[in-house]
C-alpha cells in the first residue's frame, strides 16, 4: 500500500530564484496535489541571494546541494530524496518552467494508459512566446545529432494528435516511473549540463521502456540561455558533451560525429560575429577546447569557461 503523495516534484534552482518562485506558484495550481514537491539548491554557498526557504511555502522541501554540483546531480539529490517515500513517479521540473493546471494530470493519465512508458514528457511553449513551440519530441539522428521536432511553429497549427514515441524528452519536464528508476540507477553526473536526459532515455530503451510524449500536456519554458548569442557555457558543455555522448551510443568514427557538430558551431559562430564580434575568437578557442576535451574524455564541470572567452 503507497503511502505518501503519489508524485515527488523536483525542482532544481540555480540563483535565479524568482524563476524557481514563479515555477512553484503555477504548481500550487496544479489539478493533482498528490504531490510532494523538493526544491535542490544548486546555488554556490559563496553566492549572496536571499533565503530560498523564506521564499517559498512552508510545505516545500528545500534541500542544499552546497555548491553549483550540475543539472544531473542536483537532480539525483532530488530524486534520492524522493525515492525514500513510496511515490511511484519522479517529475523533473526546470525552475524556469510554468504549468497549467492540468500538466501532471495529463502526464500521468498517458504513464497510466501506458504502462510500458518509463518516461513522459510534455510538449514545450516558448515562454516569451507563448504560441510557439519550442518542442513536440526529441529526434536522433544520424551519429547522435539532436533536434525539437516542430521548434519554432505555431502551437495552434499542430494538432495534439495522440501519444507518440520518441527519441527523448527534454529535462525541462521529464515524468519518470519509479521502476523505471529502480532498473536504470540515476541521471549521468558525466556531463554536468546537457545531454543527461537524452542519455537517460536511450539507456531506458536499451532496458525496454519505451519514452514517450503527451501532446496534450503543456508546458511553457522561460529559457534564461535564450539570446542573441549562445552563452559560453552552453557552447562548452553542448560540443564537449555531444562528442561523450556519441561516443557512448554510437559507432562512428569521431571524424563523422565532429563533422555533424560542425553545422550547429558554424552556427553559433555566425550569431557571435553578428552581434559581439569581438568575442568570436574567444568563442572559437572555447570549441576547440570544448572538442579536445571530449576526445580526451574530460568530464564533470569546468570553472574556467567564461575567462576564455572574455580574456
Amino acid at each position: 500500500m503507497r503511502i505518501g503523495p503519489r508524485v515527488a516534484t523536483v525542482v532544481v534552482n540555480y540563483r535565479h530564484y524568482d524563476d524557481t518562485v514563479r515555477c512553484l506558484t503555477s504548481l500550487q495550481a496544479s489539478d493533482t496535489a498528490d504531490q510532494r514537491v523538493i526544491v535542490v539548491d544548486n546555488t554556490e554557498r559563496e553566492h549572496h541571494g536571499p533565503n530560498l526557504t523564506d521564499l517559498l511555502d512552508p510545505a516545500v522541501e528545500v534541500v542544499s546541494a552546497g555548491d553549483n554540483v550540475g543539472f544531473a546531480a542536483g537532480c539525483n539529490i532530488g530524486i534520492r530524496a524522493a525515492l525514500t517515500s513510496s511515490a511511484e513517479f519522479v517529475w523533473l521540473l526546470n525552475p524556469d518552467a510554468v504549468v497549467s493546471a492540468e500538466t501532471l494530470t495529463r502526464l500521468l493519465r498517458t504513464a497510466e494508459e501506458h504502462p510500458d512508458a518509463g518516461i513522459v514528457g510534455s510538449r514545450i511553449l516558448d515562454g516569451g512566446h507563448p504560441a510557439r513551440i519550442l518542442f513536440n519530441g526529441g529526434v536522433i539522428k544520424g551519429h547522435g545529432s539532436t533536434y525539437h521536432a516542430d521548434a519554432g511553429v505555431f502551437d495552434p497549427s499542430v494538432p495534439d494528435g495522440a501519444v507518440r514515441d520518441v527519441d527523448y524528452v527534454t529535462g525541462a519536464c521529464f515524468l519518470i516511473r519509479r521502476e523505471t528508476l529502480r532498473q536504470i540507477g540515476l541521471l549521468s553526473e558525466d556531463y554536468f549540463l546537457y545531454y543527461e536526459e537524452t542519455d537517460y532515455c536511450l539507456r531506458a530503451q536499451q532496458a525496454g521502456w519505451r519514452t514517450v510524449l503527451a501532446p496534450y500536456s503543456r508546458v511553457w519554458h522561460y529559457k534564461r540561455s535564450a539570446g542573441r548569442y549562445p552563452p559560453p557555457y552552453y557552447v562548452y558543455y553542448m560540443c564537449r558533451n555531444r562528442l561523450h555522448f556519441s561516443k557512448r551510443f554510437f559507432t562512428a568514427p569521431l571524424s563523422e560525429i565532429e563533422s555533424e557538430l560542425e553545422a550547429f558551431v558554424t552556427c553559433w559562430l555566425r550569431q557571435v560575429a553578428t552581434h559581439a564580434p569581438q568575442l568570436r575568437g574567444g568563442y572559437e578557442k572555447l570549441v576547440e577546447l570544448a572538442l579536445a576535451d571530449g576526445r580526451d574524455g574530460r568530464l564533470g564541470r569546468r570553472d574556467d569557461i567564461d575567462a576564455l572567452v572574455s580574456g
